[in-house]
């Protein structure tokens, strides 16, 4: 009698593109603010909270953290409100771009769809509406919005298990499918 080990296997997760374009956001947002941050304060040699003091000054107005104020519960918690509203948002399109394709493809499309935010954002609506964001027009947030678009895209991905290239087949076959 042969002595057969069973090898367990984990369920791979899969969910639906919606809720992996929120996930997605939420990690790529995660990730982009320590980017942020980090790179800021070193490479341009300006304060590690000056990112989330710009964010939150998108609601609370300009002079709600003006320069060297020190550290504010409220200006963190009102610039993570927005900033992950916005990852949300952004990692549904990523999602929505990357959902069908294969790796290689969707995590350039994901890079490519952050450079595209980081023009919309940095290039063209902060000019006219936040003008404070000004300094942060640099290649520090240019590169930020490519690693967004990327992790993004990789989580969007690695969470949409085999239910997007498996769709095109059960059409094909007749069957229904459901992404969203």
């Amino acid at each position: 009698m042969k002595n057969e080990t069973a090898h367990a296997q984990l369920p791979r997760l899969t969910l639906s593109r919606g809720a992996a374009g929120t996930l997605g956001g939420l990690a790529a947002g995660a990730v982009y603010i320590v980017a942020q941050v980090i790179l800021s304060a070193l490479v341009q040699g300006g304060s590690a909270a000056a990112p989330v003091e710009r964010i939150a000054a998108m609601l609370m107005g300009s002079d709600a953290a003006p320069p060297g104020a020190g550290f504010s519960f409220t200006v963190l918690g009102m610039a993570a409100i927005i900033h992950f509203a916005l990852s949300i948002t952004f990692g549904q399109l990523v999602s929505s771009l990357v959902w069908h394709r294969r790796a290689r493809a969707g995590l350039l499309v994901g890079a490519m769809t952050g450079i595209a935010l980081y023009g919309l954002n940095f290039e063209i609506i902060a000019p006219l509406a936040f003008p404070w964001f000004e300094d942060s027009v640099t290649w520090v947030s240019l590169v930020d919005h490519a690693l967004f678009g990327m992790v993004a895209a990789a989580v969007c991905l690695a969470l949409r298990g085999n239910a997007a290239q498996d769709a095109p087949q059960q059409a094909a076959a007749g069957g229904t499918t459901t992404s969203g």
